[in-house]
């Protein structure tokens, strides 16, 4: 208490208050950026995220030569093989086209009668996001159902149908309009047909994988190439997922794959916040060294007379050790305090898209506590070369 009284008088409120304000502004910077790169990595690598189940639909670019039939447009087994064993990839599977024709007929209200040429194409049922009881097909059956995009029934209710006078349709509606199929090739076959569902994830007109499998091998003019495959990805926010297709030159049939880009842009922007705050706290470190040096020189002839009198240089440099460490305590409180306001801020901004934290994990404290006692150490390692200097 004695050697307290004597050495704080040259001390500098302004110099501490500058060291205090600056290290907690860079330390809650750097933990709020580990919080919150915790937070998010949890909504990214969940399965029940926000971003659910989510599969991907790759085809090849279509160029010039595709037009006069020069290029192929159809995936080799080397490279199904190669992106089967891609470290994202979680499950895949081909689009089976159908190798014969398809022409659609059904009688609407009004007496109209409505035909078109289809196609067809059908992935495995693992792959789908319907449950219908009548999708399925066995052999012998002439009812064949259908699922059709959810988008091409807007299509028809807001494109097609105003212009030709047609009814618009509901989803309930179009279910219960019976389909003339006629199936030519090496043969024909007639059947019935029903649209038993809707779906989002794919963009094509699917039927049963064993009726495609039949038909290929009953009226099909020869084994269709696959064009187009379907991927489940464990993680869609993977960066390796986007810079993978973007090095094959992959076309992906939605925007889900910029998830993983603006992931990947989000995870950067963490960093370089986290980098901008080590160097505001590093900064106020050095700010804390030389104020701590100048108090020192300031105290240089009262130094001397201490060690003199006897007083080792741990008993001299102690009242400058605990000052420094009351003050990093004090910034570690108060900045898991702000990092946790912070927390609850965001966690209820997002809660829209079930963005649940779990509050402060042991690893982010540790975190806290780890930059903490590295400043500290420096700090005291500091004063006890500077009192050493001036005792010899």
């Amino acid at each position: 208490m004695l050697l307290w009284r004597l050495l704080r008088k040259n001390i500098v409120i302004g110099q501490l208050l500058g060291y205090f304000f600056a290290s907690l502004f860079g330390l809650t910077i750097v933990l709020f950026s580990i919080q919150f790169y915790h937070d998010i990595q949890n909504i990214f690598s969940s399965q029940k995220s926000v971003f659910g189940r989510d599969f991907l639909v790759l085809s090849k670019k279509v160029s010039v030569l595709n037009t006069f039939k020069i290029g192929n447009t159809g995936f080799a087994d080397s490279e199904l093989d190669d992106l089967r064993t891609q470290p994202f990839v979680k499950n895949m599977a081909r689009f089976t086209a159908s190798s014969y024709q398809v022409y659609a007929s059904a009688s609407l209200s009004g007496g109209k009668r409505f035909s078109t040429l289809l196609f067809f194409e059908s992935v495995p049922d693992e792959f789908l996001d319907i449950s219908s009881n009548d999708w399925h097909w066995d052999k012998g059956s002439h009812f064949v159902p259908i699922v059709l995009p959810k988008s091409y029934l807007t299509l028809y209710n807001f494109g097609f149908a105003p212009g030709q006078g047609l009814p618009q349709l509901s989803e309930s509606m179009i279910s219960m309009i019976t389909l003339d199929i006629e199936i030519s090739g090496r043969g024909r076959g007639d059947f019935k047909s029903r649209v038993v569902g809707f779906t989002d994830r794919v963009n094509t007109i699917l039927v049963p994988q064993s009726f495609m499998d039949w038909a290929n091998a009953e009226y099909g003019t020869g084994a269709a190439p696959s064009s187009r495959i379907i991927v489940e990805p464990y993680n869609l926010t993977d960066p390796a997922v986007g810079k993978y297709f973007a090095v094959h030159n992959y076309d992906i049939a939605n925007d889900k794959a910029t998830a993983g880009e603006a992931s990947s842009f989000l995870r950067t922007l963490i960093f370089i916040v986290m980098g901008v705050g080590a160097l505001i706290t590093l900064l106020a470190l050095g700010l804390m060294l030389l104020s701590i040096n100048l108090l020192i020189q300031k105290n240089h002839y009262k130094i001397e007379n201490l060690s003199l009198l006897g007083y080792s240089v741990r008993k001299i440099a102690q009242p400058y050790q605990a000052l420094v460490l009351v003050l990093n305590v004090f910034v570690l409180l108060l900045s898991l305090f702000l990092v946790n306001r912070l927390q609850v801020y965001y966690a209820s901004s997002f809660s829209s898209i079930q963005f649940n934290v779990a509050g402060f994990a042991w690893n982010f404290i540790l975190w806290g506590v780890g930059i903490v006692a590295m400043l500290t150490a420096i700090n005291i390692l500091w004063i006890w070369m500077k009192v050493k200097e001036i005792r010899k």
